[in-house]
Parts: structure tokens; sequence; C-alpha cells
């Protein structure tokens, strides 16, 4: 019927057969030897795609936290002092260690506001300084400091998206991390050289590990070091509850007494004095306290503000959707605070990364495509086709 001749030199005739499977390309229809060999062009693609993918995440990750660091330098050569709230922190070390009072007098003698008491006072439970002290100096302890901070954090949204994407999260961690590192919050956390940006990576940790696997030492840590945080020990089941926050009470309590010559049962009576002096000036943003205030004064008003993270606390403890009990976590961590500045809404954004990688481990079963013409040649390159090669 084909009466085309066979080539000399080639295994087999290229005739009638060929001519029909070439016809059945050109007409649209898929004939089996074309699947296979799309099937084994996508086998070789899938790893390069991926590995595509994956260096483009890590790079743009990279990339974005030396973006972040380089504009914390930059702002830090107009602050005085230079990251400010680290410095905070260690001057308050500094007046422990030569004996004097680590709280500004302002802050015992009567209502005053948390800006006047800048490196000058201190709003944290005494114990939490013998945790800072190995971050106290400059450069070494800064440096430490800022990279344990943007650590927790980095490396908690990572284990979020390890969590519900398994092997495949390092490819979403660029495009989940962007818009936490370039929101003006973390920016101004990290010029300042803030505690909340590494407290938030702990959040993001405990969504990783699970309702009940938050081991109570990090809620005990947390609480030490800015107290309002201790609303994550309600990151647990009703059967748990009570034993979780009895282990988590006693080992702060036990730090609390093994520091307790160290720092002076004097300065815990000026901490609970300074607290209840603080006054919010709501210029940063409304929160419960100043929202409150006018209709019930200041006092009552902070008051309420710790009863509705208690609220919110035991409303997770109680809900059975994971997500939404982790959101109301992150509403009664952030609750109590009087002056919201950007970085206190940092849970938030840790939200924010649990609800996109849900969202990425939905849309996975949906089929990416065909790899382009570009994939196709670069693939070729990496491992000629089985055919070409057994005609040679």
């Amino acid at each position: 019927m084909c009466g085309a001749p066979a080539i000399p030199g080639r295994s087999g005739a290229i005739g009638c057969n060929a001519t029909t499977q070439w016809v059945s390309k050109r007409r649209g229809k898929v004939e089996p030897e074309s699947s296979g060999e799309e099937q084994a062009l996508a086998e070789r693609t899938g790893p390069l795609r991926r590995r595509l993918l994956i260096g483009v995440s890590v790079a743009v990750t990279v990339l974005a936290l030396a973006a972040a660091a380089g504009l914390a330098v930059m702002g830090n050569e107009t602050h005085n002092p230079p990251w400010v709230d680290w410095a905070t922190y260690s001057d308050a070390l500094q007046r422990l260690v030569h004996g004097q009072s680590i709280f500004d007098s302002r802050q015992l003698s009567g209502p005053y506001y948390l800006p006047d008491i800048t490196t000058t006072g201190y709003v944290y439970p005494p114990a939490s300084l013998p945790l800072f002290a190995p971050f106290g100096n400059q450069p070494i302890g800064l440096v430490a400091w800022l990279a344990l901070n943007v650590g927790l954090l980095v490396s908690g949204i990572y284990a979020i998206l390890r969590r519900e994407l398994g092997a495949d999260g390092v490819m979403y961690l660029g495009v989940a991390i962007l818009p936490v590192i370039f929101w003006i919050g973390f920016l101004n956390g990290l010029t300042a050289g803030n505690v909340t940006i590494g407290l938030s990576g702990v959040l993001a940790w405990a969504w990783a590990l699970g309702r009940q696997r938050t081991p109570p030492v990090a809620v005990a840590v947390i609480a030490v070091a800015k107290m309002f945080p201790a609303i994550l020990v309600c990151w647990t089941t009703r059967e748990r509850l009570v034993r979780s926050a009895l282990t988590a009470a006693a080992i702060a309590g036990a730090w609390c007494l093994i520091t307790l010559p160290f720092v002076g049962l004097n300065s815990w009576f000026d901490f609970l004095r300074a607290l209840g002096n603080a006054q919010p000036t709501c210029s940063y943003g409304p929160s419960v306290s100043c929202l409150l205030q006018p209709a019930l004064g200041i006092s009552l008003a902070k008051l309420a503000a710790l009863a509705l993270a208690g609220a919110l606390g035991l409303g997770a403890v109680f809900v059975r959707s994971d997500f939404v009990a982790f959101t109301l976590i992150a509403l009664a961590w952030i609750a109590p605070v009087s002056d919201f500045s950007n970085y206190s809404l940092m849970p938030l954004f840790v939200v924010w990364v649990v609800a996109f990688a849900i969202a990425m481990r939905r849309l996975r079963s949906v089929e990416i495509g065909p790899a382009g013409p570009a994939l196709r040649r670069l693939a070729s390159r990496v491992r000629p086709p089985s055919g070409i090669q057994s005609g040679r």
C-alpha cells in the first residue's frame, strides 16, 4: 500500500507507519508513542521545575531579608539611640548589674507615658533581664539578638509551610514571607530590635508543632519575657489546659525564684507599680484600652482589655477548628497592648501565613500543566530523550 523506500543505515523503514503517525499528529490525535514521550518529558522536567522553584523561593527570601537588614541599618543612622528597644533592654541590664533600679523614677512616682521613659526605664518582668544577659553587649550581643529574633520568625514561617505542604513548603517560602518582611511593622520592629519579632516566631512554631504539642517551657519563657504572650497556654485542648497551665506556671515560677537573688524582691514591687502607672498615649492606633478609656477610665479600661484577652484565650480552647482557635490566640495576644505600634500586630501576620499555607495545600491538587518550550529545551539539554540515544 505504501511505497516509501527504506533508508539505508537505519533499523526499520520510514514508510507507511511513520507517515500515518505524522498525519495523526497533524490531525490532533494522540498516539501511544506520543503519550509515552510526553510522560518521559514530564518525568525529566518535573524535578527540574521543582529545583528552579526552590531556588527562586530561597533567593527571594534571602534577598528580602538582606534588603530589610539594609533598611534597618540605614534607619538607625538617624535614630538616637540606635536600635532603641535593644538599647532599652541593654541599659536596664547594666543598671541591674550596677545595683541601680531598673525602672525610671517617673514610672514609680505616678502616671507616665511609655515614650517618655525610653532607655531610662523598663516595662517587662524583672526576671526577663537574665534571659537577655547574653545579648547585652555591642556589637556581638546586638547581632546575636537580631539573628535570634529574625531566625525564630523565618524558621517558624518555614515550619508552618512544612506542616501544611510537606517537602514542597520551601517552594512557597518566598511568596509567604515577602508580605511579612516588607510590612512596615516588621521593618520598624527590626530597626528597633524589639523582642516581638522573635515572640511572633514562637507563635508560628506553635502552629507548626500542633495544638497539643506546644511545650509548656516555651509558654513559660515568653511569659517571663513579655507577660502578655503567656496566653499561648490556651493553644491546647480542654483536657490538657489545666495540666499545661500548671506546668508552664511552675517553670516560670521556678525561673523567677532562681533569678530572685539577682534581680531582688524590690524590683518586682517596682514592676507592679510601674505597670499600674503606665498610661497609653493612644497615638499609634485604637487599642482596646484606648477605645474603652473615655467610658471606663484608664484603670478599668486596662483591666477590661486583660479580661477580653482571657475570654478570647478560653474561647480558643473550646473551638474545634484549629485555624479559628489560632486566630483567637493571636487576637488575645495583642488585646492587652495599651499602645499599639506597628510591630505589635506581628501575630496577625503569622495568622496570614497559616491561612496562605492552608490555601496552597488545598490548591495543590490543581494540575500545573505541560512544560513550556523553554523548559522542554532545557530538559533536553540536561538529558536527551532515550529515543535519540538509541538511534545513534
